[in-house]
This record gives structure tokens, C-alpha cells and sequence, in this order.
């Protein structure tokens, strides 16, 4: 599963530039390191929260991964995450 069906499985909008292209993987990487830059000077100057992922969905996932006979794959693991346990949500 590339990124791109990623974003359609989690029923989620491909961002887009002014002129309508459309980002990729990498844009994606390079505005999740923007993001995070952002989140840790806007709480160093109004304590607001950086959003986490629950910590009950990162031990399923831990879980998963240690008991898992075959190697999970990412759309196991993000099925997880997004909380789409028991199939394709397209």
C-alpha cells in the first residue's frame, strides 16, 4: 500500500499546493518535522499540547508486532492507530 492509498483508506484529503499539485510522501515527511517544530515553540510559549498517540493503541500495536507469527505489515499497524481494526474501511 503506497502513501497515497493510505490517505484514501483513512478517508483523508491529499493536501495540495496553491497551484493544485499535489504533495507526496516527502512533502508529507517535511511537513510533519515543520509541524512538530511548531508544536514545541508554541508550547514553550502558551503550554498548548502536542497531539500523541494514545497509549492503548501504541501497545496494540506493540502487542501485535511481538506476537505476531508473520511480520505485521504497515496496514495492520495503522489499521490499528486509525482504530479500523477488522478490515478495509473503503
Amino acid at each position: 500500500m503506497d502513501f497515497r492509498e493510505t490517505l484514501k483508506r483513512y478517508h483523508i484529503s491529499p493536501l495540495q499546493y496553491d497551484d493544485g499539485v499535489e504533495l507526496n510522501e516527502i512533502d508529507y515527511n517535511s511537513l510533519f518535522v515543520i509541524l512538530q517544530k511548531y508544536f514545541f515553540a508554541k508550547n514553550m510559549l502558551d503550554s498548548s499540547r502536542v497531539p500523541q498517540i494514545p497509549d492503548n493503541l501504541k501497545h496494540k500495536a506493540e502487542v501485535r508486532c511481538k506476537k505476531a507469527l508473520l511480520a505485521p505489515d504497515l496496514e495492520d499497524l495503522m489499521d490499528i492507530l486509525m482504530e479500523q481494526e477488522g478490515g478495509n474501511v473503503l
